[in-house]
């Protein structure tokens, strides 16, 4: 098995594109972080973060759902596929392999988004203290006008943003691996995950106000997610009957439907080629 993950892995950091996408990235928060200080000059390195934080991390999604649409839908477009299943391998340890290779890769980026965006909003700003009150500085408010984050330290702000927006990212894909299992088309498979991406960040508004009226769409994937993902961009909304447990365990319930179907598609499934 772990040969396997040391293949996958290496398949992956031998494509030109796997090395571009961190440099994007970091000329993205290159750009929004001097866009930021220029527009407000006296923003501080917390506040910098995580405006910055909640753009660039689309990025980092978005990038992460065109390597999972394409891990296993480029072995048939490439007809390497016939070379994985002659390996003494179980289907299921192929495709687990590629899935954790993926993850990895998703998280790998997202670590390297948030040191870059805390190294150069540091750099523009002032390397602050994590353990403040932004609570003065970053204030969020209820419908009331109340402030709502009293007391709350610059790393559970960051570490709550980062913990939805991991929930986020997985989920997202998680969706782009199983279309990437059921089709054999490359560009297919990253064009569908690239669609979900963008109608969920369309759509989902309006399934999260649909709630309002019918309780059962909650338990349409696109809702919590959306809900999920408002949460990582720091911008959490209240949604009558609908909490962050419950969103998170909606998607956990699809979560596990979506890899089942994967790994199960992918054992009975013909790939001749």
């Amino acid at each position: 098995m772990i040969s396997l993950i040391a293949n996958e892995t290496k398949k992956v950091s031998l494509r030109f594109s796997t090395w571009l996408y961190p440099l994007i990235i970091l000329a993205i928060i290159l750009a929004l972080s001097a866009s930021f200080k220029s527009f407000v000059p006296d923003i501080d390195n917390v506040q910098l973060i995580l405006s910055v934080n909640s753009i660039s991390m689309f990025m980092v999604a978005l990038f992460s759902i065109v390597v999972a649409s394409a891990v296993v839908s480029s072995e048939f477009s490439y007809g390497t596929i016939k070379l994985l299943l002659i390996r003494p391998y179980q289907r299921w340890q192929i495709l687990l392999s590629k899935y954790i290779v993926v993850v990895m890769y998703a998280v790998i980026l997202t670590i390297f988004t948030v040191v870059m965006s805390y190294i150069i909003g540091g750099i523009l700003t002032s390397f602050g203290s994590l353990t403040q009150d932004i609570s003065i500085t970053n204030p969020t408010y209820s419908e009331n006008g109340d402030i709502t984050n009293v007391g709350q330290t610059a790393i559970n702000a960051l570490g709550s943003q980062l913990g939805y927006f991991v929930i986020q990212l997985i989920f997202s894909t998680s969706i782009a691996f199983m279309v990437s299992s059921l089709l054999r088309s490359q560009a297919l498979a990253v064009g569908i995950g690239l669609f979900l991406l963008f109608i969920n960040s369309i759509a989902g508004g309006i399934t999260l106000m649909l709630v309002e009226q019918f309780q059962w769409f909650k338990y349409i994937f696109m809702a919590p997610l959306y809900y999920v993902s408002m949460h990582a961009n720091g911008v959490g909304m209240d949604v009558k009957g609908l909490s962050p447990e419950l969103a998170i365990g909606v998607l956990t319930v699809y979560y596990l439907i979506f890899m089942a179907l994967s790994f199960i598609f992918f054992q009975k499934r013909d790939v001749s080629v």
